[in-house]
């Protein structure tokens, strides 16, 4: 950085780039050379005669056109509206930035403020490096953004348009990561921060009680500190919860779900889901509900246990899909098959007419047949069972649900009528 800004001042004094300070703090302006390409703009609370003028700055500095590298550093709150023109911008620790600029390619640098980015425009890219407690808004379209969050950053990144977007946070930072109504991009996104991360996409409700909904995809790698993170409804997500704690939610038709942390949540969204629980302790949920869409049905996919601990698979309006318990040593399988459910939107759904396999039922699985999740009784029962066609055997429920267990033979299933049970013999 200092390299960079001994080369400015080379610039200046040679005659080959011109110069403004803005002094915000005391409303002057003075400048060297303007009107020369390259023009540098400053805004500081310094004067012509290099004296630091008292107090903090409030108020708004408006960037002048041709500006192509900006610098901020003034004690206090400063909103700059920018010009697109501007390929470097740097804002100082001691500064809380508001920074407006509509279209424009370039980079940012928020050194360890509180600051915030209001990039609009068709085409609007930037790559912005946030050490402060920052807040990014990028709402143009069909741009391309990089963030970077470093040391101990808190950093708020919102997405619109279309724009394709790949955020990195680094050291201890945390970053959250939510997508606009209707954001249709992309996002490639990788935690290599001790910090648990957050994305909202796909759908959601604020909270206010608005509903979200996003047709974008996203890509996402945990790391150390796994996190929150929410596909989007474009469908074909592969979120890796790395080796953190991690909560999962498929937000479309194809995602891929991998978690090989501690404790871990996997929730399928509509269609075929892939789930994979490695680590220790696994939840997994399909067939129930998406945050703001309601209920839903799994087509087809697949989740496999692979992890120790309590592996549970809770089911409500599945098809098709296939299951796959843990067989690691001291491994519990549960698997809870509903017959009813109430969303977090308070719609009552009743199940019942679901197919899934389960593949080599053994003897550290168990089937529960409940009610709903709170109350096992009076869940479906087992009407009969017997050997499938194809092999294994099928166990059909009153509610018109088929269980496939395969590798098991009918004498190797024991049902416990009284408790709505069934094991392994």
């Amino acid at each position: 950085m200092q390299t960079y800004l001994n080369g400015v001042t080379a610039s200046v004094t040679g005659g080959t780039a011109s110069f403004t300070n803005i002094d915000i703090t005391a409303g002057t302006v003075f400048g060297i050379g303007v009107g020369v390409a390259p023009h540098f703009t400053e805004i500081t609370n310094v004067d012509a005669n290099g004296a630091s003028t008292n107090g903090a700055a409030a108020g708004v500095a408006t960037v002048g056109a041709g500006t192509t590298d900006l610098f901020v550093q003034v004690p206090g709150n400063v909103t700059v509206d920018g010009v697109a023109s501007t390929s470097v911008a740097i804002f100082g620790g001691n500064s809380n930035v508001t920074y407006n600029v509509g279209g424009g390619t370039g980079s940012i640098f928020a050194a360890g403020g509180a600051d915030s980015l209001n990039a609009t425009g068709s085409g609007s890219s930037y790559n912005v490096t946030s050490a402060g407690n920052d807040t990014l808004n990028f709402n143009g379209t069909n741009g391309v953004e990089t963030v970077t969050a470093t040391g101990n950053a808190t950093t708020s990144v919102f997405l619109g348009g279309g724009d394709v977007a790949t955020v990195t946070a680094t050291g201890n930072s945390k970053v959250s990561v939510v997508f606009h109504t209707n954001a249709g991009g992309n996002l490639d996104f990788v935690n290599n921060s001790s910090q648990a991360q957050t994305i909202f996409s796909g759908s959601y409700t604020t909270g206010g009680g608005q509903n979200v909904f996003a047709p974008n995809s996203i890509t996402v790698f945990g790391g150390q500190g796994g996190g929150f993170y929410v596909g989007g409804r474009g469908g074909f997500n592969s979120i890796n919860g790395g080796s953190g704690s991690s909560t999962l939610v498929g937000g479309g038709q194809g995602d891929t779900l991998i978690a090989g942390g501690a404790n871990n949540q996997l929730f399928a969204g509509a269609g075929g889901e892939t789930l994979m629980g490695g680590g220790t302790v696994n939840g997994f949920y399909l067939g129930l509900e998406e945050p703001g869409i309601g209920s839903i049905q799994a087509v087809g996919g697949l989740a496999s246990a692979g992890g120790s601990g309590t592996q549970t698979f809770l089911l409500g309006n599945v098809d098709g899909t296939t299951l796959t318990g843990s067989t690691v040593s001291g491994s519990q399988n549960v698997f809870d098959v509903l017959g009813s459910y109430t969303t977090t939107g308070g719609e009552a759904l009743t199940f019942g007419g679901s197919s899934f396999t389960i593949n080599d039922f053994s003897g550290n699985d168990t089937i529960n047949l409940l009610k709903s999740v709170s109350n096992g009784a009076g869940g479906p029962s087992v009407e009969s069972v017997q050997a499938g066609l194809a092999g294994g055997t099928q166990i059909l429920l009153s509610d018109n649900t088929v269980i496939t267990l395969s590798n098991v033979t009918t004498s190797q299933v024991s049902v416990n009528g009284a408790h709505n049970v069934i094991t392994f013999v």
